[in-house]
């Protein structure tokens, strides 16, 4: 379960199933735990906003795989 808040820095180079994974690690761990709900929805805040990037910069500059 994730104690602490994933900053920007962790997750802007992750590639975009990397951050899938983490996403879902994040929605499972607000799922199971309603006391660590601030910052978990901080943190999947944080990893949706860097998934939506990568899927706009994808669209716009194909890059292969991770």
């Amino acid at each position: 379960m994730s104690h602490t808040l994933i900053p920007k820095s962790e997750v802007e180079d992750l590639c975009e199933e990397a951050l899938q994974s983490k996403f879902c690690d994040l929605r499972n761990d607000l799922l199971r735990a309603e006391g660590l709900r601030t910052m978990a929805l901080a943190s999947l805040q944080t990893v949706q906003t860097e998934l939506h990037i990568k899927r706009a910069l994808r669209t716009r500059y194909p890059k292969p795989g991770c």
